[in-house]
């Protein structure tokens, strides 16, 4: 019941009033990109699989430099795109994904459709739950777990759903990203 009812209602009120207080914020990061990569197009809207396997179309604001698949992942940004990226403010426009009903704020992060890596170690539960914005995985490590970590997570979530659950991780991800910001900063300091 939480999930089907409570959650969607929860989700759907907040997503609202956070579009209303951030459009603002969405608004002068988009122009800000714009400015940085020097390019024209500001959103990305990628085909990722949710609930049931259903697809759906992911957006966000676009933070890498177009043409520079395959390289090292310094030459993807400029400085300000990445430091957006870290503190996953281009992720802002996923506020509508969950007026749409297509994500949560809290889930399993949605797969891209065209993923290359083996379905077969994909447990079916991780698309019993809607996606979200962030999940279990990323608090626990984000970007510097494996993806079979990040799987194992997925199932943990899904086997131990619940509203507590569901509003640690929530209040948990402002610190994960402030942790990773952390980590990007002494990085860049120490060279």
């Amino acid at each position: 019941m939480y999930q089907k009812y409570i959650k969607r209602v929860l989700d759907f009120i907040v997503a609202l009033i956070l579009i209303v207080l951030l459009l603002p914020i969405i608004i002068i990061t988009a122009i800000m990109l714009r400015i940085s990569l020097d390019e024209f197009s500001l959103t990305e809207a990628s085909p990722r699989e949710g609930l049931n396997h259903k697809p759906f179309k992911m957006y966000k604001l676009r933070t890498k430099i177009s043409r520079t698949r395959g390289l090292p992942k310094e030459f993807r940004y400029t400085r300000l795109s990445r430091l957006i990226d870290i503190l996953r403010i281009n992720e802002l426009p996923q506020l509508i994904n969950i007026l749409k009903g297509d994500m949560s704020f809290v889930g399993p992060r949605p797969f891209l459709t065209i993923d290359d890596f083996d379905r077969l170690a994909v447990s079916e539960k991780r698309y019993l739950v809607r996606p979200g914005i962030s999940g279990l995985a990323q608090v626990k490590g984000a970007r510097d777990i494996t993806q079979k970590e990040k799987l194992e997570y997925d199932i943990i979530y899904h086997d131990n759903l619940s509203f507590m659950l569901d509003l640690k991780i929530f209040f948990l991800t402002p610190i994960a990203v402030l942790k990773e910001l952390y980590n990007y900063l002494m990085k860049k300091r120490t060279k």
